[in-house]
């Protein structure tokens, strides 16, 4: 088996806990190695092993893959900063707040040969899937 992806939450609010570190953790592809929390611990301690980290630059230095799970007025800087550090980077909904930043996070990816992604869950739900079929 492949050696899995190094992966950390930029915070574990509702949508880390419920959303990503589950399935981060389950996934043998992945490895849940970090997770950003300002105050307390509570990655550490759902998830032994995992490291908590009080910045992003700290966060940096603990992933390839690092994914954007923060307030969206915060999306556009983040997921700059993990892609000018050379991480992959998965960015939850709404992606950006304009299509200018959409266009320069992608052409920042590109030359950086790096994967962007945006986190969008809910294309699994079933009104989703009804309204598509």
């Amino acid at each position: 088996m492949p050696t899995p992806i190094k992966t950390a939450l930029c915070s574990f609010g509702m949508s880390g806990r419920v959303f990503h570190a589950p399935f981060i953790h389950a996934h043998p592809g992945f490895e849940l190695t970090a997770v950003w929390e300002r105050e307390k611990n509570l990655a550490e301690k759902a998830y032994p092993g995992v490291r908590t980290v009080r910045s992003l630059d700290e966060l940096m230095d603990s992933a390839e893959l690092v994914i954007v799970n923060t307030p969206n007025y915060t999306h556009i800087e983040y997921a700059r900063k993990a892609l000018e550090a050379g991480k992959h980077v998965v960015v939850e909904k709404p992606f950006t707040t304009t299509v200018y930043e959409a266009v320069t996070l992608a052409e920042l990816a590109e030359r950086r040969h790096a994967k962007l992604s945006v986190y969008h869950n809910r294309r699994y739900d079933s009104d989703y899937q009804t309204v598509r079929d």
